[in-house]
């Protein structure tokens, strides 16, 4: 997996930096497919705003958040691809009970 932090109007400190991999972390442990990630961090008169690109096998996931925090918005925006990793890794899984499991009525 490859991850890739720019930014624009904004320098990419060494904190900024793992602070999101150690965030981004929390994603990997949800689902293993993720096969490319794009953060962008920019700021816009005064309003600080970061996106996330991720790639995943069959499908890509995009989210942004923004704020007057960067730590903050880096924050929100690992969580919303944190609900939306778990909602895609839902859809896959199979719910289906295997064979052979018999369920008894009771008469």
């Amino acid at each position: 997996m490859d991850i890739t932090i720019t930014g624009q109007n904004i320098e990419i400190t060494e904190a900024l930096e793992s602070l999101i991999h150690e965030k981004f972390n929390k994603i990997t442990r949800h689902f293993e497919n993720i096969t490319d990630v794009k953060f962008i961090l920019k700021t816009e008169n005064h309003n600080h705003i970061a996106e996330c690109k991720l790639h995943l096998m069959h499908s890509e996931i995009f989210s942004d958040a923004s704020g007057s925090d960067m730590y903050k918005v880096i924050d929100d925006l690992i969580h919303k691809i944190d609900r939306q990793v778990i909602k895609i890794k839902e859809k896959t899984k199979d719910h289906h009970q295997s064979e052979g499991v018999v369920r008894k009525h009771n008469q």
